[in-house]
């Protein structure tokens, strides 16, 4: 019974199997020579990304209507920072710490204040949501000072390591773009929580704002999740037939497409917004041909919650950056106004952004767990396999719910109808909560799996099986 083809831990050297077609196969785990990290360090992240989650779902319905009414309320800046740094940001920020050394075939660099990157990060991130709450500027000064040096942190490990690698896949060069846009964006951030204190910008102000969302949701959160999308959807899906050559034509495409927009928001230039805007949009569509062919060679034909969750991140995705850019490009347009950007909004941080998270999270985590609980064990007695961590029908509930609620929710905003939009949130919610329980769950010990296992699992390069 085929369970898993990523390597699950120490054990007798195997023989080690051919590298696939389309490139060196790799382990989610990593090896010691590629500096494999113990589970202290990117749990707390994912699992922490997880609650978040779940406290925007629980409080959506109550914070959306507030959200028609004014994008800049306090309770709705506190809302979108809750799903931009708790989930989104907490999340593939712990997932990279895990994943950079595999990919780069290279232990992590610069790690001599890891352990306190997870305590920083989070008491930033709890004390700029707090000031953004209360509408306090002082705490949102001092939660967004913390997020800056813990990001800085982060941006030098990974820096480090890419740096210093020997091998730098296509996955690398979106990480590096990613985590330089990461910098501006919370510089940026913190910019404009000191000038609600000062008020130093003026004017200026204006031009921040749809600089800081466009470096912020498509600089920093896509180009990662797209970057992160080649090496773990071929990793799940045993797509390794994929050839490289259209991502490396989208990574120019997409960076040009963001330093376009950011450019012409921050300078107030109307040509350059449209270069970037239409370059975007092409980059976008260009990554999901590309996805649907790696999803076309692959050699696990069953699609599963992860792949399930990937194409309809990706469809949002295909819907949302046009759109995004026509409201942003043509605000006198029938599309602009606060209700269309929520729904936008939704369609973006939820749909495509989460959805992405939600998926990954449900490999990455009971892989983690597993390899530390119970690979051990194997040989020695019966355990669980690693699908047996997620409880199946939980995981097709939350798919269902939030596939349903979100677009029912993204049209009540535009339409502004207060009231379904805020039935369709509390179902959207429901099934953000469910997933993160589900991810949550993981950790519950688990009863051994009631098949026959072999003494000791298959291990080694992605596409070894254990039965």
């Amino acid at each position: 019974m085929t369970n898993s083809s990523i390597r699950v831990g120490p054990a007798p050297t195997p023989p080690t199997p051919p590298a696939a077609p389309g490139g060196p196969a790799i382990s989610l785990a990593g090896s010691t020579a590629s500096g494999a990290l113990p589970l202290w360090i990117p749990l707390p992240f994912l699992l922490t990304g997880a609650v978040a989650a779940a406290l925007f779902g629980a409080l959506l319905p109550f914070i959306a209507p507030q959200a028609l009414l004014s994008l800049a309320a306090p309770h709705t800046l506190a809302l979108v920072h809750v799903v931009t740094l708790g989930w989104l940001t907490m999340t593939i920020m712990g997932a990279s710490l895990q994943l950079a050394p595999v990919i780069l075939e290279s232990p992590l660099r610069a790690t001599w204040l890891v352990r306190a990157q997870y305590p920083v990060y989070l008491a930033g991130v709890v004390l700029l949501v707090t000031g953004f709450w209360l509408a306090h500027p002082p705490l949102m000064i001092a939660g967004g000072s913390l997020v800056v040096i813990a990001i800085a942190h982060y941006v030098g490990m990974l820096g480090a390591t890419i740096i210093r690698a020997t091998k730098r896949p296509l996955s690398a060069r979106y990480l590096a773009a990613s985590a330089t846009y990461l910098c501006v964006v919370v510089s940026l951030g913190l910019t404009a929580a000191l000038n609600l204190q000062f008020g130093f910008l003026g004017p200026a102000v204006t031009r921040l704002l749809p600089t800081h969302i466009a470096l912020g949701v498509v600089g920093w959160l896509t180009t990662t999740l797209m970057g992160v999308s080649y090496t773990l959807t071929r990793l799940f899906a045993l797509a390794h037939d994929h050839s490289d050559a259209l991502g490396r034509r989208n990574f120019a495409l997409l960076n040009g497409g963001v330093l376009g927009l950011a450019a012409g928001f921050a300078l107030g230039w109307g040509w350059l917004q449209w270069i970037g805007g239409l370059a975007l949009i092409a980059a976008v569509w260009l990554f999901a041909w590309d996805y649907s062919r790696m999803l076309r060679v692959r050699k696990r034909k069953m699609l599963d919650t992860t792949q399930r969750h990937g194409i309809a991140a990706v469809g949002y995705l295909c819907v949302v950056i046009p759109a995004g850019v026509i409201v942003a490009l043509w605000p006198s347009g029938p599309l602009g106004g606060a209700p269309a950007l929520v729904a936008l909004g939704l369609l973006a941080l939820v749909g495509w952004l989460g959805q992405s998270v939600i998926g990954y999270l449900y490999k990455i985590v009971p892989f983690l767990v597993w390899q530390a609980r119970y690979a051990p064990r194997v040989g020695r007695e019966r355990v669980p396999l690693m699908r047996d961590l997620v409880d199946q029908r939980g995981a097709a509930l939350s798919f269902w719910l939030i596939n349903i609620a979100l677009p029912a929710t993204a049209l009540c905003a535009l339409l502004g109808w207060t009231l379904p939009m805020q039935l369709a949130a509390a179902a959207l919610g429901i099934g953000l909560v469910v997933a993160a329980a589900n991810i949550l769950g993981v950790l519950a010990p688990h009863a051994p799996h009631a098949a026959p296992q072999l003494p000791r699992p298959v291990i080694g390069r992605v596409g070894a099986t254990q039965s």
